[in-house]
């Protein structure tokens, strides 16, 4: 299994579970808060390295500008998607939406790669078990006999 496998087989989609309140600006609530801020956000479970590179991509920040959000940033840290220009208000009015599509996106595409890597090792596996019994067959036939030394 690689690297890259090892983290996320069957362990269900890429996808924030929930904002981690104690993120939250103290602010919050009063007269001094301010309009945008960063929230933290905690994935479902720990992202593949692939998925996180997908989410770095320039695609995802289009996506985000065409859906509304140009200044939305989107910075995963460990377990956590830092989600910067933005606040609560936007995010129940639709970003946090645009945000899950986004993330399922990424990782229906990291899932297919993974099939393929999985199909492409078993061939090979299939592969190189054909050529070791071929080389095990080719050994049986090698005969020492004095009187016919030769390949049976």
């Amino acid at each position: 299994m690689s690297q890259d496998d090892a983290g996320t087989r069957g362990i269900g989609p890429f996808a924030l579970d929930h904002v981690l309140p104690s993120e939250l600006p103290d602010s919050l609530g009063t007269v001094d808060a301010p309009d945008h801020y960063v929230v933290t956000a905690i994935f479902s479970r720990r992202p593949d390295p692939v998925e996180l590179e997908l989410l770095g991509a320039p695609a995802v920040r289009e996506q985000l500008a065409a859906a509304g959000y140009p200044r939305v940033t989107l910075t995963p840290s460990d377990r956590r998607l830092l989600i910067g220009g933005t606040n609560l208000h936007e995010l129940e009015s639709g970003l946090a939406h645009t945000i899950g599509v986004i993330l399922a996106t990424i990782g229906e595409r990291v899932a297919e790669r993974r099939v393929v890597r999985q199909e492409e090792r078993e061939e090979l596996r299939q592969h190189e078990a054909a050529r070791a019994a071929t080389v095990v067959a080719a050994a049986a036939r090698v005969s020492f006999d004095p009187s016919t030394s030769h390949y049976r």
